[in-house]
């Protein structure tokens, strides 16, 4: 039987690559593969060049591409086998989207106003399919993460991580995907707007801010353990609100 010509079939895509002119280079062999891939020019099971050849096809040295080539694989894009003639595409997986759009938000300039806006619209959904769609494990998680919270209050760093923590279990109580996936993908932008403005206030505004806080989310949780809508959407439309008004 004879073997596959799936490289060779791929060289068309491989004749996208262009040599690369710029100082950051291995950032832009990874964006001219990443491209490639989301394009679906190169599909999952398809393996690159060896590294010699993106050597050549790029015009840059070993280390350059292997960095690109690391940067890929840590991204999700591809599998490198040690050992073998070119690395291997992965499967998209949610760990691209949530990537992509974590990119997309820390480089787009986005204003605190778009992000309450949409964090109005998209939270009040989100806790309204939790008040449905949560079971026992999802109230006994939210439970014991707002007593976590509760004792780590004053230490503001690690209260600014569970803060985007705890609406990641009201997306994963909501049983919808894209909610968790967009719901982390802005967890870090939401962070670091509360620990911009967390850390620039004095001891005693800093303790005061995270107890209301603290106070908003339990109002959440208890309304949603009790699977009450109107209560859920009122007091999750108050911590939006808060949101807004405490990172001005």
């Amino acid at each position: 039987m004879c073997a596959p010509l799936a490289n060779e079939e791929k060289q068309g895509a491989f004749e996208k690559f262009h040599p690369v002119e710029t100082k950051r280079a291995s950032e832009a062999i990874f964006e001219q593969v990443k491209n490639l891939i989301m394009r679906g020019e190169l599909k999952p099971g398809d393996r690159l060049p060896s590294e010699r050849n993106m050597m050549e096809l790029f015009h840059r040295s070993r280390p350059t591409v292997r960095e690109a080539l690391r940067m890929l694989e840590r991204s999700g894009y591809i599998r490198t086998i040690p050992g073998s003639n070119g690395a291997v595409v992965l499967k998209p997986n949610n760990k691209l989207l949530e990537n992509s759009l974590k990119d997309a938000l820390m480089v787009g300039h986005i204003s605190l106003a778009d992000i309450s806006e949409y964090r109005r619209s998209s939270e009040v959904t989100t806790v309204i399919w939790a008040v449905h769609r949560r079971t026992e494990e999802d109230i006994q998680a939210m439970e014991q993460y707002l007593a976590d919270m509760k004792n780590s209050i004053d230490d503001y760093e690690t209260f600014i991580s569970m803060d985007s923590h705890f609406h990641g279990l009201l997306a994963a109580a909501s049983q919808n995907k894209v909610s968790v996936i967009f719901n982390r993908a802005f967890s870090k932008v939401n962070q670091a707007f509360m620990k911009d403005k967390l850390l620039s206030l004095p001891p005693e505004e800093k303790h005061a801010m995270a107890c209301r806080v603290q106070a908003m989310h339990e109002a959440i949780f208890e309304a949603v353990r009790d699977q009450d809508e109107e209560r859920a959407k009122e007091a999750m439309l108050v911590h939006m609100n808060a949101f807004s008004l405490d990172l001005q």
